[in-house]
């Protein structure tokens, strides 16, 4: 049988659900962090306490928020593979990003360097660390930026509620993109 026949469009069709059942798993831890998310900025937003980020469990948020972007690079892998240069998986990804309208400028590859950064946070801590550090040194931060003062701040992990954007060993990131992407995702892979 001519490998034309198997596949349709770079996945056998009697496969794809696989694909479907596998990003859906992805997609949905994504969401539910999301709708945590959503929970405590709106419980920020509508607090009646002179500081409502007090009784927030920053690790908690922050857990979330590295789950969003640890599931989002789950799921990029699908659309581009790590090993594009085998032809079965340039294919497959091809297929797929087809079919969810998936294009270059989508926020799940923009975000490989996200990606990268979660994935090998032992290898970048070592280096983040070799170098030295000194000023004021931020385990955990969940909270408006405020204003620098000059003095190194360094973020192991932060979220920075005015800007939108996730920090980590130095590195920014606007998160909204990537988690609307996740949930359009879900919602199409919901209908299948």
């Amino acid at each position: 049988m001519e490998k034309e026949s198997l596949v349709d469009n770079g996945i056998h069709p009697p496969y794809r659900i696989f694909y479907s059942l596998s990003m859906a798993f992805c997609t949905k831890s994504a969401a539910r962090s999301i709708d945590v998310l959503n929970d405590v900025f709106e419980h920020l937003a509508n607090s009646e306490t002179e500081y409502p980020d007090e009784d927030i469990d920053v690790q908690s948020v922050l857990d979330e928020l590295q789950n969003l972007i640890v599931q989002g690079a789950a799921i990029a892998r699908y659309f581009w593979p790590i090993r594009e240069t085998q032809q079965i998986h340039a294919d497959r990804a091809a297929a797929l990003r087809n079919e969810f309208a998936i294009g270059d400028d989508n926020p799940l590859r923009i975000c490989k360097p996200l990606r990268d950064a979660m994935e090998h946070f032992d290898e970048r801590l070592d280096k983040y660390l070799s170098k030295g550090i000194v000023g004021q040194i931020f385990p955990q931060y969940f909270g408006y930026e405020g204003k620098r003062d000059g003095v190194p701040q360094h973020f192991f992990r932060a979220y920075f509620i005015d800007s939108g954007t996730f920090e980590m060993l130095g590195e920014r990131f606007e998160i909204e993109p990537i988690a609307n992407e996740l949930i359009r995702l879900n919602d199409r892979l919901g209908d299948n």
